[in-house]
């Protein structure tokens, strides 16, 4: 009975120690030792969101989030057109939680950057993970564990 209490705990551990965060189109689960900070942009009704700035303290790399609500729906060719991504280089339409899109990295000035643009209907929202240098597989995983948690709201 011990055995399977532990099993059931270990694969919960994640999510009990994940912090949720929300924002009026859409939530994020940061893991434990990740912090974040909101910064409130303008209150006009311009469409975004606030934009979120998560880093882990042992990490170089910064993660910032923000959202926009388009007027209408955003397909893959519209999303494509709103990429910093020259036509010819191939991004491929991957699913992301409850949002799909692109994503690219590349270097540039001596930073990395790994770009998400992801959408679910009428809402668009943009990643953006910067580092000194490429992170490690591990960071690399962490970041993409949280871009993958993003639902809908």
């Amino acid at each position: 009975m011990k055995t399977l209490l532990s099993v059931i705990l270990f694969a919960l551990a994640p999510s009990l120690f994940a912090e949720t965060l929300s924002q009026p189109s859409f939530r994020i689960e940061v893991a434990d030792g990740w912090v974040h900070s909101i910064e409130k942009g303008p209150q006009t009704r311009d469409g975004f969101d606030d934009l979120i700035s998560i880093h882990h303290p042992d990490r170089t790399g910064v993660l910032k989030i923000q959202s926009y609500r388009a007027p209408g729906s955003v397909d893959p060719k519209r999303l494509r057109e709103m990429t910093n991504v020259d036509w010819s280089e191939q991004l491929d339409w991957e699913s992301w939680g409850d949002f799909s899109g692109y994503r690219h990295s590349y270097s540039e000035q001596g930073l990395f950057y790994r770009q998400w643009w992801l959408t679910d209907e009428k809402t668009i929202v943009f990643f953006v993970h910067s580092a000194s240098a490429e992170p490690e597989q591990a960071e690399k995983n962490e970041i993409n564990e949280i871009v993958r948690s993003i639902t809908a709201n």
